[in-house]
């Protein structure tokens, strides 16, 4: 009996996990549907949700690794886009403690550069020191990952004009004083752009 009863369970919890799952993956759906419908606060909380959902059942490190990046990814894009940079930094670093990936992954590694130049620019312009060598240190650090991210994703076109950018501004840093007034006046394309849009295909 009892050799009859185990399997019917475990066919049984595969069944709950199963069905589970696809609620999920149309959770993550509908928060990238919010997201492209112009309420990043909806899609943030949605994907929260899920997270939560997801570790709740210990399943976080178990479900495909396309889908736990997209997920964590998508997060970090969304706290990027309200300018919660630290946030956006603590998700990117997560997938790196969950599955070692965000260094060998080039939408991590350009996101990561991405925040350390919004963050460098707006410290920058909100100091009252206007302390140049930690601008410096931020922007070398920026270009990095986003040279990183194109060792990645050659083809990425906007990472390369945001690393072209970054070392526009770095090369401003080595002029004279008006070099570095014109910083605090530029119009920064990274600073206003808007984070692309979430990944699409968010199934297995």
């Amino acid at each position: 009996m009892l050799i009859k009863i185990v399997p019917a369970v475990v066919l049984l919890v595969v069944t709950v996990i199963g069905f589970t799952y696809d609620s999920l993956l149309r959770d993550m759906d509908q928060a990238a549907k919010a997201y492209s419908q112009g309420d990043p606060e909806a899609a943030l909380t949605r994907y929260e949700k899920i997270e939560q959902r997801l570790g709740s059942l210990g399943a976080l490190r178990l479900i495909p690794v396309k889908d736990r990046r997209n997920l964590i990814l998508n997060q970090a894009r969304l706290l990027y886009a309200l300018g919660r940079y630290d946030d956006a930094l603590e998700r990117i670093n997560r997938e790196t403690e969950i599955g070692g990936g965000s260094n060998n992954d080039g939408r991590f590694l350009r996101l990561k550069g991405e925040i350390a130049f919004r963050k460098a620019m707006k410290n920058y312009r909100e100091s009252p020191q206007k302390d140049s060598r930690l601008l410096e240190e931020a922007l070398h650090a920026a270009e990095d990952s986003m040279r990183d991210s194109l060792r990645l994703n050659p083809s990425d076109w906007d990472g390369k004009y945001n690393f072209e950018y970054v070392n526009f501004v770095r090369n401003l840093m080595n002029q004279n004083q008006q070099g570095k007034i014109k910083i605090l006046m530029e119009n920064v394309r990274v600073e206003q752009q808007r984070p692309p849009a979430l990944p699409a295909d968010l199934s297995p």
